[in-house]
């Protein structure tokens, strides 16, 4: 079948609304059922989804499906609903990133993972990247192991291996996430990269329920087992420190 030659309006109206199905749409969604939902032939959404992919508007779920990409969650973190939660701890992560030099990440929960929406980069020349906007298996991270384990965010239904070091059995799991409860704090190491570790501490609201967790983030040789407690008190403190009242809750 020949698709008829269609106008530059007529492609910006495709695009515009190929692109509100994804953002709207509960879980990532197919080519095939945008094409189904649609009407369009199936060469046209592809070339307007590959379009948006390359522009990193959208981008794809472990899984296949289309989802919102890494330039529209940066937008929606600068200036949506994360605002609030990140005036009010940022001033902890600078000041954790000022007494360590390591990458400092403030993370939430989402139905895709653990998702950074702010960052203090490291001062050393090997360090972390750029994590903000991007999407973390929730049982791989540090801060994920914090929401899991305060109960903000169900089990994965699938442990599924990141590193040879993940963990991926059930029982193991249970007991790693019992630990970070009873120590009030969570650590990966080689878990989501191999040579890399990160500490996480939870944030909690007024009603005591974990809202995010912030982390900090190195290489192992650099952050070793013996350092972890020493990490986490200072990351408490600076919590408790930047903490306001008026701000707890935001979310």
């Amino acid at each position: 079948m020949t698709e008829k030659p269609v106008t530059g309006t007529q492609s910006i109206d495709r695009a515009c609304d190929l692109l509100l199905r994804i953002i709207n749409a509960e879980s990532p969604i197919t080519l095939t059922q945008l094409v189904a939902e649609t009407g369009l032939a199936k060469g046209t959404t592809s070339r307007i989804l590959s379009a948006l992919e390359r522009a990193a508007i959208i981008g794809r779920s472990p899984h296949g499906g289309f989802e919102p990409g890494p330039e529209l969650n940066k937008f929606a973190i600068r200036g949506g609903a994360y605002a609030a939660i990140i005036e009010a701890y940022m001033p902890a992560l600078e000041d954790i990133g000022k007494a360590t030099g390591e990458t400092v990440n403030l993370g939430v929960g989402s139905p895709h993972g653990l998702e950074s929406i702010a960052q203090v980069d490291t001062t050393f020349h090997l360090g972390s990247h750029d994590w903000v906007g991007k999407m973390v298996p929730l049982h791989a991270s540090a801060s994920g192991k914090i929401l899991l384990a305060y109960g903000s965010y169900a089990m994965p239904r699938e442990l599924i291996p990141v590193t040879p070091h993940t963990i991926t059995d059930d029982v193991e799991f249970e007991n790693e996430l019992r630990k970070v409860r009873e120590r009030g704090y969570a650590v990966a190491r080689n878990e989501l990269e191999l040579g890399l570790v990160a500490i996480a501490v939870p944030i909690f609201s007024g009603k005591k329920k974990v809202i995010a967790a912030i982390s900090i983030t190195g290489p192992t040789e650099r952050i070793q087992e013996h350092d972890e407690q020493r990490i986490t008190q200072l990351m408490q403190h600076a919590i408790k420190v930047s903490h306001k009242p008026e701000h707890e809750g935001a979310a």
